[in-house]
Protein backbone atom coordinates (compact mmCIF):
# COMPACT_ATOMS: atom_id res chain seq x y z
CA UNK A 1 0.00 0.00 0.00
CA UNK A 2 1.00 3.17 -0.62
CA UNK A 3 0.40 6.73 0.26
CA UNK A 4 1.12 10.30 -1.45
CA UNK A 5 0.23 13.65 -1.07
CA UNK A 6 -1.80 14.75 -3.94
CA UNK A 7 -1.73 18.58 -5.83
CA UNK A 8 -1.39 21.86 -3.86
CA UNK A 9 -4.17 23.19 -5.38
CA UNK A 10 -7.44 23.31 -3.47
CA UNK A 11 -7.95 20.93 -0.41
CA UNK A 12 -4.94 18.87 0.65
CA UNK A 13 -5.09 15.53 -1.00
CA UNK A 14 -3.64 12.14 -0.39
CA UNK A 15 -3.51 9.04 -2.93
CA UNK A 16 -3.38 5.73 -1.25
CA UNK A 17 -3.51 2.70 -2.93
CA UNK A 18 -5.07 -0.39 -1.69
CA UNK A 19 -4.31 -2.71 -4.70
CA UNK A 20 -1.65 -3.33 -7.52
CA UNK A 21 -4.27 -1.84 -10.20
CA UNK A 22 -4.03 2.18 -10.92
CA UNK A 23 -7.99 2.04 -9.87
CA UNK A 24 -7.03 0.51 -7.09
CA UNK A 25 -6.64 3.38 -5.17
CA UNK A 26 -8.48 6.42 -3.91
CA UNK A 27 -8.40 10.39 -2.82
CA UNK A 28 -8.15 11.31 0.48
CA UNK A 29 -9.59 15.55 0.95
CA UNK A 30 -8.95 16.34 3.78
CA UNK A 31 -10.56 20.16 5.40
CA UNK A 32 -9.01 22.51 7.26
CA UNK A 33 -7.98 21.99 10.87
CA UNK A 34 -6.40 19.38 12.80
CA UNK A 35 -9.69 16.91 12.53
CA UNK A 36 -11.29 14.51 14.48
CA UNK A 37 -13.51 14.84 10.97
CA UNK A 38 -16.24 12.94 9.65
CA UNK A 39 -16.01 10.84 6.67
CA UNK A 40 -17.62 10.28 3.60
CA UNK A 41 -16.83 7.42 1.78
CA UNK A 42 -17.31 8.60 -2.22
CA UNK A 43 -18.31 5.72 -4.68
CA UNK A 44 -18.57 6.34 -8.04
CA UNK A 45 -20.96 4.81 -10.45
CA UNK A 46 -20.68 3.95 -13.98
CA UNK A 47 -23.37 0.30 -13.95
CA UNK A 48 -19.76 -0.81 -12.30
CA UNK A 49 -18.01 -0.71 -15.82
CA UNK A 50 -14.58 -0.52 -16.18
CA UNK A 51 -15.04 2.74 -18.50
CA UNK A 52 -16.15 4.78 -15.51
CA UNK A 53 -13.58 5.67 -12.67
CA UNK A 54 -13.52 7.72 -9.80
CA UNK A 55 -13.10 11.24 -11.56
CA UNK A 56 -17.23 11.81 -11.62
CA UNK A 57 -16.95 12.05 -7.97
CA UNK A 58 -14.00 14.67 -7.83
CA UNK A 59 -16.10 17.43 -7.95
CA UNK A 60 -18.80 16.17 -5.43
CA UNK A 61 -15.31 15.24 -3.03
CA UNK A 62 -14.06 18.84 -3.07
CA UNK A 63 -17.67 20.31 -2.45
CA UNK A 64 -17.75 18.15 1.10
CA UNK A 65 -14.17 18.84 2.27
CA UNK A 66 -14.72 22.80 2.07
CA UNK A 67 -17.96 21.72 4.05
CA UNK A 68 -15.69 20.04 7.08
CA UNK A 69 -15.60 16.25 5.98
CA UNK A 70 -12.90 14.56 4.95
CA UNK A 71 -13.47 12.21 1.45
CA UNK A 72 -12.36 9.11 0.34
CA UNK A 73 -13.13 9.12 -3.33
CA UNK A 74 -12.57 5.26 -4.06
CA UNK A 75 -12.27 3.15 -7.24
CA UNK A 76 -12.31 -0.31 -7.82
CA UNK A 77 -12.06 -2.45 -10.68
CA UNK A 78 -15.10 -2.96 -13.13
CA UNK A 79 -16.51 -5.27 -15.60
CA UNK A 80 -14.53 -5.79 -18.54
CA UNK A 81 -10.80 -5.25 -16.96
CA UNK A 82 -9.12 -8.12 -15.27
CA UNK A 83 -9.96 -8.60 -11.65
CA UNK A 84 -13.26 -7.10 -12.36
CA UNK A 85 -17.03 -7.79 -11.67
CA UNK A 86 -17.13 -10.87 -9.31
CA UNK A 87 -15.52 -10.81 -7.01
CA UNK A 88 -12.91 -8.27 -7.42
CA UNK A 89 -15.29 -4.81 -7.37
CA UNK A 90 -16.59 -6.22 -4.20
CA UNK A 91 -13.24 -7.14 -2.95
CA UNK A 92 -12.06 -3.67 -4.14
CA UNK A 93 -14.53 -2.05 -2.25
CA UNK A 94 -14.51 -3.74 0.88
CA UNK A 95 -10.11 -3.19 1.00
CA UNK A 96 -11.05 0.63 0.28
CA UNK A 97 -13.11 1.14 2.89
CA UNK A 98 -10.75 -0.97 5.47
CA UNK A 99 -7.98 1.41 4.21
CA UNK A 100 -9.74 3.74 6.16
CA UNK A 101 -8.29 2.46 8.99
CA UNK A 102 -4.51 2.77 7.90
CA UNK A 103 -5.33 6.67 6.77
CA UNK A 104 -6.75 7.39 10.51
CA UNK A 105 -3.80 9.08 11.46
CA UNK A 106 -5.13 12.08 9.66
CA UNK A 107 -7.38 13.03 11.35
CA UNK A 108 -10.23 10.98 10.84
CA UNK A 109 -13.10 9.88 12.96
CA UNK A 110 -14.22 6.20 11.94
CA UNK A 111 -17.32 6.59 14.52
CA UNK A 112 -18.35 8.84 11.94
CA UNK A 113 -18.17 6.98 8.36
CA UNK A 114 -21.01 7.57 6.06
CA UNK A 115 -20.87 5.36 2.10
CA UNK A 116 -22.05 8.00 -0.34
CA UNK A 117 -22.49 6.33 -3.68
CA UNK A 118 -24.33 7.05 -7.12
CA UNK A 119 -26.07 4.68 -9.49
CA UNK A 120 -23.99 1.66 -9.21
CA UNK A 121 -22.01 3.30 -6.31
CA UNK A 122 -25.41 3.32 -4.13
CA UNK A 123 -25.18 -0.24 -4.73
CA UNK A 124 -21.67 -0.47 -3.21
CA UNK A 125 -22.28 1.78 -0.66
CA UNK A 126 -25.34 0.17 1.04
CA UNK A 127 -23.36 -2.95 0.49
CA UNK A 128 -20.45 -1.60 2.57
CA UNK A 129 -22.35 -0.65 5.60
CA UNK A 130 -24.21 -4.31 5.66
CA UNK A 131 -21.03 -6.11 5.52
CA UNK A 132 -21.40 -7.29 8.98
CA UNK A 133 -24.23 -9.20 8.11
CA UNK A 134 -21.73 -11.40 5.78
CA UNK A 135 -20.85 -15.10 7.57
CA UNK A 136 -17.03 -15.70 7.71
CA UNK A 137 -15.47 -16.76 4.59
CA UNK A 138 -17.85 -14.27 2.47
CA UNK A 139 -16.55 -11.99 0.06
CA UNK A 140 -15.97 -8.66 1.81
CA UNK A 141 -16.83 -10.66 4.95
CA UNK A 142 -15.04 -9.35 8.36
CA UNK A 143 -15.28 -5.19 7.75
CA UNK A 144 -12.11 -3.45 9.51
CA UNK A 145 -13.90 -0.37 9.63
CA UNK A 146 -18.05 0.17 10.71
CA UNK A 147 -19.88 2.04 8.23
CA UNK A 148 -22.73 3.89 10.12
CA UNK A 149 -24.53 4.78 7.46
CA UNK A 150 -25.19 4.81 3.56
CA UNK A 151 -26.48 6.93 1.01
CA UNK A 152 -27.60 5.66 -1.97
CA UNK A 153 -28.57 8.19 -4.98
CA UNK A 154 -30.21 6.57 -8.19
CA UNK A 155 -28.65 3.07 -6.81
CA UNK A 156 -29.22 -0.69 -8.06
CA UNK A 157 -30.15 -1.02 -4.21
CA UNK A 158 -31.85 -4.29 -4.77
CA UNK A 159 -30.00 -6.49 -7.56
CA UNK A 160 -32.26 -8.86 -8.40
CA UNK A 161 -34.43 -5.74 -9.11
CA UNK A 162 -32.01 -4.18 -10.99
CA UNK A 163 -31.80 -7.88 -12.96
CA UNK A 164 -35.03 -7.86 -14.06
CA UNK A 165 -34.71 -4.67 -15.41
CA UNK A 166 -31.89 -5.13 -16.92
CA UNK A 167 -30.32 -1.76 -16.05
CA UNK A 168 -27.02 -0.66 -18.19
CA UNK A 169 -27.77 -3.04 -20.98
CA UNK A 170 -28.19 0.30 -22.76
CA UNK A 171 -24.66 0.93 -22.69
CA UNK A 172 -24.45 -2.12 -25.63
CA UNK A 173 -26.48 -0.21 -27.64
CA UNK A 174 -24.00 1.51 -29.99
CA UNK A 175 -26.34 3.62 -31.53
CA UNK A 176 -27.85 5.22 -28.43
CA UNK A 177 -26.78 8.51 -28.23
CA UNK A 178 -25.64 9.69 -23.97
CA UNK A 179 -27.45 11.65 -22.37
CA UNK A 180 -26.20 15.72 -22.45
CA UNK A 181 -25.78 15.37 -18.75
CA UNK A 182 -24.09 12.37 -18.64
CA UNK A 183 -20.55 11.65 -16.98
CA UNK A 184 -17.69 11.81 -19.81
CA UNK A 185 -16.32 8.15 -19.09
CA UNK A 186 -12.54 7.98 -17.75
CA UNK A 187 -11.16 5.19 -19.32
CA UNK A 188 -13.27 5.58 -23.06
CA UNK A 189 -9.96 3.14 -24.42
CA UNK A 190 -11.42 0.36 -22.65
CA UNK A 191 -15.02 0.56 -24.11
CA UNK A 192 -14.96 -2.06 -27.07
CA UNK A 193 -14.24 -5.01 -24.67
CA UNK A 194 -16.41 -3.60 -21.80
CA UNK A 195 -19.53 -2.38 -23.80
CA UNK A 196 -20.37 -5.77 -25.21
CA UNK A 197 -20.40 -7.44 -21.64
CA UNK A 198 -23.88 -5.53 -21.14
CA UNK A 199 -25.97 -6.67 -23.28
CA UNK A 200 -26.98 -9.25 -20.40
CA UNK A 201 -27.54 -6.02 -18.14
CA UNK A 202 -25.07 -4.95 -15.68
CA UNK A 203 -26.22 -7.00 -13.12
CA UNK A 204 -25.60 -10.23 -14.86
CA UNK A 205 -22.28 -8.84 -15.97
CA UNK A 206 -21.36 -7.83 -12.77
CA UNK A 207 -21.98 -11.24 -10.68
CA UNK A 208 -21.45 -13.99 -13.82
CA UNK A 209 -25.60 -14.44 -14.47
CA UNK A 210 -29.06 -13.74 -13.17
CA UNK A 211 -29.99 -15.22 -9.81
CA UNK A 212 -31.14 -18.29 -10.93
CA UNK A 213 -27.78 -19.35 -12.15
CA UNK A 214 -25.99 -17.76 -9.38
CA UNK A 215 -27.70 -17.61 -6.50
CA UNK A 216 -25.27 -17.65 -3.66
CA UNK A 217 -23.45 -14.43 -5.54
CA UNK A 218 -26.51 -12.44 -5.24
CA UNK A 219 -27.03 -13.76 -1.66
CA UNK A 220 -23.43 -11.99 -0.87
CA UNK A 221 -23.68 -9.11 -3.15
CA UNK A 222 -27.06 -8.01 -2.99
CA UNK A 223 -28.24 -5.46 0.21
CA UNK A 224 -31.60 -6.41 -0.19
CA UNK A 225 -30.57 -9.63 0.66
CA UNK A 226 -28.30 -8.61 3.73
CA UNK A 227 -31.19 -6.65 5.59
CA UNK A 228 -31.32 -5.73 8.13
CA UNK A 229 -27.99 -3.99 7.67
CA UNK A 230 -28.32 -1.97 10.86
CA UNK A 231 -27.25 1.27 8.86
CA UNK A 232 -29.24 4.32 9.11
CA UNK A 233 -29.82 4.61 5.07
CA UNK A 234 -30.60 7.63 2.91
CA UNK A 235 -32.36 6.72 -0.91
CA UNK A 236 -32.47 9.43 -3.25
CA UNK A 237 -33.96 8.77 -6.28
CA UNK A 238 -36.08 11.04 -9.59
CA UNK A 239 -39.08 10.18 -10.40
CA UNK A 240 -37.55 10.33 -13.92
CA UNK A 241 -34.65 7.86 -13.95
CA UNK A 242 -34.65 6.25 -17.20
CA UNK A 243 -31.78 4.38 -16.07
CA UNK A 244 -32.67 3.24 -12.72
CA UNK A 245 -36.57 2.97 -12.13
CA UNK A 246 -37.41 4.76 -8.47
CA UNK A 247 -39.60 1.34 -8.20
CA UNK A 248 -36.30 -0.30 -7.14
CA UNK A 249 -35.52 2.46 -4.46
CA UNK A 250 -39.38 2.00 -3.13
CA UNK A 251 -39.23 -1.57 -2.85
CA UNK A 252 -35.91 -1.67 -1.15
CA UNK A 253 -37.15 1.12 1.33
CA UNK A 254 -40.29 -0.83 2.18
CA UNK A 255 -37.96 -4.15 2.81
CA UNK A 256 -35.30 -2.33 4.80
CA UNK A 257 -37.95 -0.54 7.06
CA UNK A 258 -40.11 -3.87 7.69
CA UNK A 259 -36.58 -5.71 8.53
CA UNK A 260 -36.33 -3.07 11.23
CA UNK A 261 -33.43 -0.54 9.62
CA UNK A 262 -33.76 3.25 9.46
CA UNK A 263 -34.92 4.05 6.22
CA UNK A 264 -35.57 7.82 4.39
CA UNK A 265 -36.56 7.98 0.73
CA UNK A 266 -36.57 10.72 -1.22
CA UNK A 267 -38.19 11.05 -4.27
CA UNK A 268 -37.38 14.03 -6.36
CA UNK A 269 -40.32 14.89 -8.74
CA UNK A 270 -38.64 15.18 -12.63
CA UNK A 271 -35.79 14.19 -11.59
CA UNK A 272 -33.07 12.36 -13.53
CA UNK A 273 -30.22 9.83 -13.29
CA UNK A 274 -27.40 12.41 -13.36
CA UNK A 275 -28.77 14.99 -11.28
CA UNK A 276 -26.28 14.41 -8.26
CA UNK A 277 -23.50 14.78 -10.06
CA UNK A 278 -24.19 18.63 -9.66
CA UNK A 279 -22.74 19.61 -6.51
CA UNK A 280 -25.14 22.74 -7.02
CA UNK A 281 -28.43 20.56 -7.96
CA UNK A 282 -31.25 19.44 -5.52
CA UNK A 283 -30.16 16.26 -5.53
CA UNK A 284 -26.76 16.71 -4.17
CA UNK A 285 -28.05 19.35 -1.48
CA UNK A 286 -30.80 16.68 -0.16
CA UNK A 287 -27.50 14.63 0.90
CA UNK A 288 -25.44 17.22 2.09
CA UNK A 289 -28.15 18.99 4.20
CA UNK A 290 -28.82 15.19 5.84
CA UNK A 291 -25.35 14.26 6.14
CA UNK A 292 -24.82 15.61 9.70
CA UNK A 293 -27.30 13.87 11.38
CA UNK A 294 -26.37 10.46 9.09
CA UNK A 295 -22.66 10.58 10.60
CA UNK A 296 -24.12 11.32 14.14
CA UNK A 297 -26.22 8.13 13.96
Amino acid sequence: MRTTPGPRTGPRTLRHSYGTASVQAGELYLPPGGGPHPVVVLVHGGFWAAIFDRTQTAPLAEHLAGQGYAVWNIGYRGVGEPGGGWPGTLLDTAAAVDALADLAPYGLDLERVVAVGHSAGGHLACWSAARGRLPPGAVGAGPRVRVRAAVSVAGVVDLRAGHTHRVGAVLSDRTAAPPPDAPVPGRRHLAREVLPLMRVGAVAALLGGGPEEVPGRYGAADPAELLPSGATQLLVHGTADAFVPVGVSRGYARAARAAGDRVELVELPGGGHFDVLDPAGTAWRTVVERLPGLAAG
